[in-house]
């Protein structure tokens, strides 16, 4: 966030956002920024939870995404993000290089950000509890 002036009105779209708990961090640290915040997941469930839970926060927009699948096609429009966060979300999507970045490249403005979190040391004990998930074991690539 410190790459942007202050003043300057950005438009910053989570990938996979979930329970809202990077949102809320994010949001915290933009708290005197113009923003524009579009919290997206691929199940209506964890965006109804989110409207709660991020009340306190103005400047939302909850959307349905599905990165697997092209973002126009979902109403999302091209090149219109300066940041877009995925916080260990990506590592459930069938095949990253061919489809999923992709997709979040056309979604981002040119200079804009991508802010990707995922663990990335093989642990017995995340695959123990996340490996009974749907999307833990998807991946090709």
């Amino acid at each position: 966030l410190s790459s942007y002036p202050p003043s300057a009105s950005l438009r910053i779209l989570e990938i996979g956002a979930g329970t809202g708990a990077t949102t809320q961090q994010v949001l915290k640290a933009c708290n005197s920024r113009q923003i524009t915040y579009t919290f997206t997941d691929v199940s209506p469930f964890f965006l109804e939870k989110a409207r709660d839970n991020l009340a306190e926060f103005s400047g939302l927009e909850y959307k349905v995404l599905d990165i697997e699948k092209d973002p126009k096609l979902q109403g999302f429009c091209c090149h219109s993000y300066d940041l877009i966060i995925a916080a260990n979300v990506l590592h459930s999507t069938a095949n990253l290089q061919e489809e999923t970045l992709p997709h979040i490249q056309s979604l981002l403005r040119p200079g804009g950000h991508l802010l990707l979190l995922e663990l990335t040391q093989q642990s017995s004990w995340i695959d123990l509890i996340f490996g009974v998930t749907q999307g833990w074991w998807r991946f090709s690539d």
